[in-house]
């Protein structure tokens, strides 16, 4: 059971804003001795709070131009939403498969190169065995896509968040 209190707050939110986890950075940042950031970043690691190290990279400067939102209906039977969900995930250029509820099974989110590497993402979908139909919602413009989690709240509300969700389990 991990107890989360203010310093930890502090070091969470440091590491979200910074993209990484180097200590002398977040002490700096923080005013939170080294040693007790190199003790909670381990804590944080152990518990699965913290997962790999983000390394934040510009799709558009590596090529990929084009995003898309792509809607998803699918044939129902038992677990395919798991199923599906996966065989859909190894496409090349999905990066994000979301099942949910409503008027279509899940939604994708895709980078492509151009119009022609969007057209083979297209086909790879549509010719994976469970997908009856797709729309595809071509992104014109990116107001906001924040991998980040913690730096879109409020300190008040991630110390609601913090209390409330992990100080109970």
């Amino acid at each position: 059971m991990l107890k989360i209190d203010e310093k930890d707050i502090k070091i969470l939110r440091c590491i979200d804003e910074v993209g990484n986890s180097n200590i002398d950075e977040i002490a700096k940042m923080t005013n939170i001795s080294r040693s007790t950031i190199h003790y909670r970043l381990k804590k944080y690691q152990e518990s699965g709070i913290i997962k790999g190290t983000l390394v934040d990279l510009d799709p558009i400067e590596l090529g990929l131009d084009i995003t898309a939102i792509i809607l998803v209906n699918a044939v129902y039977e038992k677990i395919y939403a798991e199923e599906l969900g996966e065989k859909l995930s190894k496409i090349p250029g999905v990066i994000s498969v979301y099942y949910v509820l409503g008027g279509v099974d899940f939604i994708l989110i895709c980078k492509a190169m151009d119009r022609e590497d969007l057209k083979r993402v297209l086909r790879d979908i549509n010719s994976t065995e469970g997908v009856i139909r797709t729309g595809t919602h071509f992104v014109a413009a990116t107001i906001k896509e924040e991998k980040r989690i913690l730096v879109n709240y409020p300190e008040e509300m991630l110390k609601k968040l913090f209390y409330s969700k992990l100080n109970r389990k």
